[in-house]
């Protein structure tokens, strides 16, 4: 009896320290060092969009549900990488938020499409479409990514393009 009530004991604790922790990291927002900067607030508002997106009831179908969960969190994506276009300065970031971008959206059509031959109705996400155009992977101000910065690299701000008015 007395390692049973120890063993009963130890099992308490052990839940509620893993459900203290659990609870810790589900409230976790910025920490407290963090600067809230514009771009921060956008990425946390983003962020929580995306989570109240991801509320939809669920089907029964593992198949739907999955592609219902994901098309959301996809969009949840889109929008923190908008963010990035928009903020970061570094040319690496802003290549891989458009890259981002645009394979989510089509990840998000391939969704769509299947939960309509399915009959089942898709939530929101995928719009409006981004697509890659001549000004793709451009940095602010005009002397970051230089061609000397990225020699070298096998993944280059604005590989392809034209050099002219470089």
């Amino acid at each position: 009896m007395r390692y049973l009530v120890a063993a009963a004991t130890l099992l308490a604790a052990t839940t509620a320290a893993w459900a203290q922790h659990q609870h810790h990291m589900h409230d976790a927002g910025p920490k407290a060092a963090a600067a809230q900067t514009s771009a921060t607030q956008e990425f946390v508002a983003a962020h929580h969009k995306m989570m109240a997106a991801m509320d939809q009831p669920y089907t029964g179908d593992p198949d739907a549900d999955f592609r219902i969960q994901m098309i959301p969190h996809h969009q949840g994506a889109i929008d923190m990488a908008q963010v990035a276009l928009r903020r970061a300065k570094d040319p690496w970031t802003r290549q891989l938020a458009e890259a981002i971008i645009v394979e989510q959206q089509r990840e998000i059509y391939d969704m769509r499409s299947w939960l309509a031959r399915h009959g089942y109705v898709a939530p929101s996400g995928g719009e409006p479409v981004h697509v890659i155009g001549w000004n793709s992977y451009r940095t602010l101000p005009a002397n970051d990514g230089s061609l000397q910065e990225t020699q070298g690299q096998s993944w280059t701000p604005g590989s392809g393009l034209s050099l002219q008015g470089r």
